[in-house]
């Protein structure tokens, strides 16, 4: 069966039946590694440990980690994480706070068929949210305890009422304030970000109508109010607690210097992302490779105009600012899944060959680096290999199936499916089993265990951290671990406050024992741990160390 012939059969089935497989297909991508993945450093243990203390303090507008003000974001995520704790009753497992994320990324993939179903068709749609379910940026961000695919769906729900909008002008009211409702929501998530695809699309609308005559089918005159009234109290307030610091903060040291110049040694060329996409898109970017000549060719298409507005403006801001992460770019992923599966379905869609064959280079490419990446990094990772190490075999059929789909004349269904399941137990085995069992790179478990072990008997024991100062270790302990350096870690050891540890990197440990000795005291060691801290790139020996002849 063609391509198209099982898009147009898919399309024909309930949209009960549709989305339910979707939301099926979705979780078998997003769900394995969701409770086996260890707290990751540093922006998801940052988001859970200040979620985590809205919890314990009761203050749901005035961000901290520990005691430091975070206002680099706005507080809709932790406000999620936090509902995630209140639902669950748990605060200590990091899975609870991801449940949000997964949550986004599921309604993500769903939002997305219903865009492309407005657009193409249902059967469209369909191939576009399966295209987002495989797509590994979205399921890292599933995985992770942060903001990005809250902001994803926010956005997307935004898009679905607006293009609902254009496509049926007039009638109900509600698609036009939903709009307005979602994107205070995303303003609340990610700030001004959420308007970069609104703009995108707006513009291409603008061009395609030659006014903005539309713009009152949006009912700005309620819908502005509204929006207001969701995104507006909460920045009101947290300016006003923090006496303008939050503005100092969020605009003028984390989004203006993103602007000015890389941040946080994250800055790159422009074409980073070109590169990036073909892995953090796949399996899938092969159709979005192929459907490269295709859209270029349907470029003046109401349909394609609009979904490249969204994208190419989206993409290109992100492109432009010096600071570059590889998911900045995921807004713009939805729009090329539909766009690449609409070219699919387009029997005069096909590339020249010229093209496939390039397409059939890079993409075989790419999927031959990820069949071999596990090996090399749990290698470097000082992991023992086993056979998980090797699971790159299961995209042996992708590859195949996938070269003989680009290069061939029959394309199939089936080659496609195959290379989906591939993709399927591939990321099984990477977040199920593979990453999880990197346990030399996640270091902050095993010293919060030896830490809990060495003061089992303690009602309120207290680590004190040199060297090894990472989020997670705070989100694995307690809120009141001290991050700190060799003399001051020293010096908290010797403050005669009951049931503390010490735990010194071996960088800073001669340091650590000359205070001590100078102090006239001694310690005693308790444990010993090793592994590769990857935030910061290098091996780490930490040795825990407790005052002598303190027993508690």
């Amino acid at each position: 069966m063609s391509p198209q012939s099982l898009l147009d059969r898919i399309g024909d089935w309930s949209a009960g039946l549709r989305y339910g497989l979707l939301t099926v297909v979705a979780l078998a991508f997003l769900l394995p590694g969701i409770t086996s993945l260890p707290p990751i450093d540093r922006d998801e243990s940052r988001f859970a440990q200040a979620s985590k203390q809205m919890v314990e303090s009761g203050d749901y507008v005035d961000i901290r980690f520990q005691d430091q003000p975070r206002h680099k974001k706005p507080a809709g995520i932790y406000w999620f994480q936090a509902a995630a704790v209140h639902l669950t009753g748990i605060d200590d497992r990091i899975w609870v706070y991801r449940l949000p994320s997964l949550g986004a990324a599921i309604a993500s993939v769903l939002l997305t068929a219903v865009i492309g179903g407005m657009l193409f068709g249902s059967g469209v749609g369909f191939g576009a949210g399966i295209v987002m379910a495989s797509s590994i940026l979205l399921n890292v961000e599933a995985r992770t305890g942060k903001s990005d695919a809250m902001l994803l769906a926010a956005i997307l729900a935004a898009l679905a009422c607006l293009l609902f909008v254009l496509r049926r002008r007039g009638g109900s009211s509600l698609p036009a304030h939903g709009f307005w409702a979602m994107a205070g929501v995303g303003f609340m998530i990610k700030g001004p970000i959420v308007f970069l695809p609104i703009i995108g699309i707006s513009l291409a609308q603008g061009w395609l109508s030659r006014g903005i005559g539309w713009v009152r089918d949006l009912k700005p005159l309620t819908g502005i109010p509204l929006f207001l009234v969701v995104a507006l109290p909460w920045y009101v307030a947290i300016i006003i607690i923090s006496d303008g610091g939050f503005l100092a903060e969020s605009v003028g040291k984390d989004m203006i210097a993103k602007v000015a110049g890389g941040q946080e040694s994250h800055g790159a060329p422009p074409g980073l992302y070109l590169a990036l996409a073909n892995v953090t898109f796949w399996p899938f970017s092969l159709l979005g490779l192929l459907a490269l000549p295709w859209i270029w060719r349907s470029r003046r298409r109401s349909e394609v105009t609009l979904l490249l507005g969204w994208a190419l403006f989206t993409w290109i801001i992100f492109a432009l600012t010096p600071t570059k992460l590889a998911h900045y770019v995921l807004p713009a992923y939805p729009a090329l899944a539909i766009l690449a599966v609409a070219a699919l379905h387009d029997v005069d869609a096909a590339a020249p060959r010229w093209w496939r064959f390039v397409v059939m280079v890079l993409w075989g490419l790419v999927t031959l680096a990820l069949a071999g990446a596990m090996p090399f990094v749990g290698a470097g990772a000082g992991v023992d290999l086993s056979i998980w190490h090797f699971a790159g075999v299961l995209l042996l059929p992708a590859l195949w199936f996938g070269l003989t789909f680009i290069h061939g004349t029959r394309r199939s269904g089936a080659q496609l499916t195959t290379v989906l399941v591939a993709a399927l137990l591939f990321s099984g085995v990477v977040f199920g089993r593979f990453l999880p069992g990197l346990e030399p790179a996640f270091v902050s478990p095993r010293l919060a265990a030896a830490f809990r072990t060495a003061l089992a008997p303690c009602p309120t024991p207290r680590l004190i951290s040199a060297g090894f100062n990472e989020p997670s270790l705070v989100f694995l302990t307690a809120t009141d671990t001290v991050l700190t350096h060799a003399t001051g870690a020293a010096d908290k050891l010797l403050d005669g406050t009951p049931c503390q540890i010490a735990a010194i990197e071996s960088r800073l440990q001669a340091d650590f024992l000359d205070r001590i000795a100078a102090a006239g005291a001694e310690v005693e060691k308790l444990d010993e741990v090793q592994g590769f801290n990857y935030a910061r790139g290098r091996n780490v020996t930490i040795t825990l160390y407790r005052l002598a002849g303190n027993s508690r």
